[in-house]
Formats: C-alpha cells, sequence, structure tokens
C-alpha cells in the first residue's frame, strides 16, 4: 500500500512557507546580531567570520562524519581540519578574494577528505555504521 505524497502534503505548503520564513528570519537575527556585538565590543569582524565558517564547516562535513565524532582521536584531527579551513577562509578571502577561493577550499576539502578516509575510513552511510 503506497501513499500518495500530493494528499499527504495538502493541507501543509502554508505551514512549510511559515516554517522557512521563521528559519529565514532567526538566521538574519543571528547573523545581524553576531556582528552588531562585534561592533558593539570591539571585535574584529574577522572573528565573526571565522565563528561563522567554523560553523558551517562543523553542519557540513561534521554530519556525515557524526558517528565518528565519539572517538577522540577523530575529534582531535575534525577539530585540527576545522582550525586548517578556518585559516585557509580567512587567508584566502583577505588576500585573494572569492574566486580563488572555490578552487583553493576544493583542494582543502579534498586533502581533509582523503586524509579521514585514509585514518578513519569513509563517512558513515546516512549515519548507520
Amino acid at each position: 500500500m503506497s501513499v500518495d505524497s500530493s494528499k499527504a502534503t495538502r493541507g501543509r505548503p502554508l505551514l512549510d512557507r511559515l516554517a522557512l520564513l521563521g528559519a529565514a528570519l532567526l538566521l538574519i537575527a543571528v547573523g545581524g546580531g553576531a556582528f552588531f556585538l562585534a561592533g558593539k565590543y570591539h571585535i574584529s569582524e574577522g572573528w565573526v567570520f571565522a565563528a561563522w565558517a567554523a560553523v558551517f564547516f562543523f553542519v557540513i562535513v561534521g554530519w556525515g562524519y557524526r558517528r565518528k565524532l565519539r572517538d577522540p582521536a577523530f575529534v582531535s584531527f575534525f577539530v585540527a581540519w576545522t582550525l586548517i579551513h578556518v585559516l585557509v577562509y580567512l587567508l584566502v578571502l583577505a588576500n585573494l578574494g572569492f574566486p580563488w577561493y572555490v578552487p583553493i577550499a576544493v583542494l582543502e576539502l579534498w586533502i581533509g577528505y582523503t586524509i579521514a578516509i585514509w585514518q578513519f575510513g569513509p563517512p558513515p552511510n546516512k549515519g548507520i555504521q
């Protein structure tokens, strides 16, 4: 017996759009608040960019390896990889600009994934392993 997805979500488009709007407003508030607080406490915007780069790196790359985050060796590797990624992000954007960041980030992520797979195995498939 199959469920028709169009019938299951027929009444939800408004709720889904409101949730998407709420998420966007929350992101604007948190992002803007971070820069407001940085200006208020005289903290360089570079630290805010670095923090956001680390958060996005952790969410995007760390999600695939979330089952391995219990291993202290992997955690130390992942922290070092995060710091290297943020450093590359800041240095390339400050000195070369965004067009250079894309190929350099691809190279840096390829090296990081290669080392991670070599040392700890591939990311678990959908977090099952």
